[in-house]
């Protein structure tokens, strides 16, 4: 525990203003509960299509032909992410050993990472892993397609948790909004807004799958580094946090833990 993860450049440049904060911190909060919705829904959607057809009325054979069955599906998922993972070897492995190249855009390559991969494994890559990402969709596609791995393992019924995979995708994710953000607005006062918005957004989006706001938080706190300023930075990732569940429990009464079978 600790000691893992840097949010941020080593050397922050200017001061974190309160309003940039709150503007910050509301709105990954709202966003992280929307892709956090989605999730569950997709989940939801998954399932009914996954495995529909079953309920018939039971029989030797009709029970062999259902574990046949079950296994053609699980194969044809396991297919499927494992497609995911030659085009965007960023969705491979836990988010626990990689996550670090996610929250800074790439700028660590996967390649040094504790996952890290051979070049041949990588060679058909839409998004190179070993760079920096060379613009916002590079990062949304990234992000995207780790969203539908989670997703397709979880609806599938694959053993594993989702909470340093749905870090991991939501620090992604959020080097896309960070991106298109830059675009729309002024520069912010401080380097410290867009490590802010990753480590909000990776908050709300776990807080509003899993529904646990301050566990969230601490996990977030106690696996950052010594050089993360977070006296800084979690007082808006809280609120985000907060912000999230409160919107979530609004849109659905969903929550990744219903899914257990």
């Amino acid at each position: 525990v600790g000691g893992h993860f840097l949010h941020g450049s080593k050397a922050a440049v200017g001061a974190l203003k309160g309003g940039e904060m709150v503007l910050a911190s509301l709105g990954c909060g709202v966003a992280g509960a929307a892709v956090g919705t989605i999730f569950h829904k997709t989940i939801s959607f998954l399932k009914s299509v996954i495995w529909s057809g079953g309920g018939a009325k039971s029989s030797s054979s009709s029970d062999k032909k259902e574990k046949y069955t079950k296994i053609a599906k699980k194969t044809s998922i396991a297919m499927i992410i494992g497609l995911l993972s030659v085009l965007y070897p960023q969705t491979m492995f836990w988010g626990e050993g990689s996550l670090q190249c996610m929250l800074d855009g790439q700028c660590t390559p996967l390649s040094a990472t504790h996952h890290g991969i051979p070049s041949l494994m990588t060679q058909f890559a839409r998004v190179n892993p070993d760079l920096p990402f060379p613009s916002g969709v590079a990062a949304l596609q990234v992000g995207l397609a780790k969203f539908l791995a989670i997703t397709l393992a979880s609806a599938g019924g694959f053993p594993g948790g989702v909470i340093f995979p749905t870090l991991s995708n939501g620090a992604s994710l959020s080097q896309a909004l960070v991106s298109a953000v830059k675009q729309m607005v002024p520069l912010a006062s401080s380097s410290l807004v867009p490590p802010l918005m990753v480590m909000s957004f990776m908050a709300a989006l776990l807080t509003s799958i899993t529904r646990t706001p301050l566990a969230t938080v601490l996990i977030l706190a106690l696996s950052s580094n010594g050089m993360t300023p977070l006296s800084v930075l979690l007082p808006g990732v809280m609120m985000a946090s907060y912000v999230s569940v409160w919107i979530s429990d609004r849109l659905s009464s969903d929550s990744f833990f219903h899914y257990a079978e």
